[in-house]
């Protein structure tokens, strides 16, 4: 008879800060494999209860088999991203984590995956961060635009990973959500401010985080940003394909990258980024690409479920031992 283990929030909180190291080195890794075609890491599937675009509410399933790592895992991430929420009171986004025993194939765990998602999007941008520029030394200025659970996570984990911010600029469509950021993010630099617009925000900028929920481009003008900045692209769809022009881009894996009408996959269809010039970000980990801090980089990591997978079995291991889990007996024979 098959056992399963449900793993609730907390214990997955408190797996994930002691894990920080090592779920950086299972980042670098799946990058790594990622850029080396050795992954197997299907596309993702959406589900839009309404297939209007104006509409933003998803449900994604990203299933993927990780072999190499420390620990090598198999399962499904099923994440929702209902914006709505915020509304309610209620977080953005919801997920379960599925891990598959490698040899039967039986479920054997159930997690949280909010978390491990948050996390994971993190320390993917704090991996990126680093290897498109080079360092983490120097204070620099930190442009913030979309205030929600990922931005707060992605500055928190760029503070732990070496950053150093001599000015924090935040801006969000909600002044309220915009000031309360600010607020938190004031023991990470020694001066944080709240900028009327995103051009304001990203002026002079040396590395710029876009966590926004925007389904339509909005970022119209690459003339915002300074020579050289690193732009986290995390919600993908901030760009018009015009402002991407001219840029270095780099991703996770191209092929998913321009999925789902992405800023980049729009600049590619539209004749503005050729695909060939469009580099995995496991080339410069690798030492195959060098940064070129000539030019805007911008990041846009369309989220791979074996960085998921990969985490969400480092946090079972972890937790495996202790009383934090729920077990349930004979699930399934």
């Amino acid at each position: 008879m098959n056992t399963l283990a449900v793993v609730p929030q907390a214990a997955v909180d408190r797996a994930l800060a002691a894990l920080a190291g090592q779920s950086r080195t299972v980042v670098e890794q799946v990058y790594i494999q990622a850029a080396n075609g050795q992954l197997v890491n299907p596309d993702s599937l959406f589900l839009r209860p309404d297939p209007d675009p104006a509409h933003r509410e998803r449900i994604i399933a990203l299933p993927a088999y990780v072999a190499g790592g420390p620990v090598p895992a198999m399962g499904i991430k099923w994440i929702s991203s209902f914006p709505g929420n915020l509304d309610l009171g209620l977080p953005r986004a919801s997920a379960l984590i599925v891990l598959n025993d490698l040899r039967t194939g039986f479920p054997v765990a159930v997690l949280e995956g909010a978390r491990i998602s948050a996390h994971r999007t993190a320390m993917s941008a704090a991996v990126g961060a680093r290897a498109l520029s080079g360092t983490t030394s120097g204070a620099v200025k930190l442009a913030v635009i979309g205030t929600g659970f990922i931005a707060d996570t992605t500055v928190r984990t760029l503070a732990a990973d070496g950053w150093e911010f001599a000015t924090i600029a935040v801006h969000d469509l909600d002044p309220t959500r915009a000031e309360a950021f600010a607020d938190r993010c004031a023991e990470h630099a020694a001066r944080v401010e709240v900028a009327p617009g995103a051009r304001e925000a990203v002026a002079d900028a040396d590395l710029v985080l876009l966590a926004t929920t925007a389904v339509v481009p909005h970022l119209s003008e690459s003339s915002w940003f300074k020579r050289g900045a690193v732009v986290l692209h995390m919600s993908l769809r901030d760009f018009t394909p015009e402002a991407m022009a001219g840029a270095v881009h780099v991703v996770d894996e191209v092929g998913h990258a321009l999925r789902e009408r992405t800023s980049l996959g729009l600049a590619v269809d539209a004749g503005l980024v050729e695909r060939d010039d469009i580099r995995p970000v496991g080339d410069y980990l690798q030492g195959k690409a060098e940064p070129d801090r000539d030019r805007l980089a911008v990041y846009s990591p369309f989220g791979l479920g074996s960085l998921d997978i990969a985490i969400a079995g480092l946090v079972l291991e972890h937790v495996a031992p202790t009383d934090e889990i729920t077990t349930v007996p004979d699930f399934s024979s």
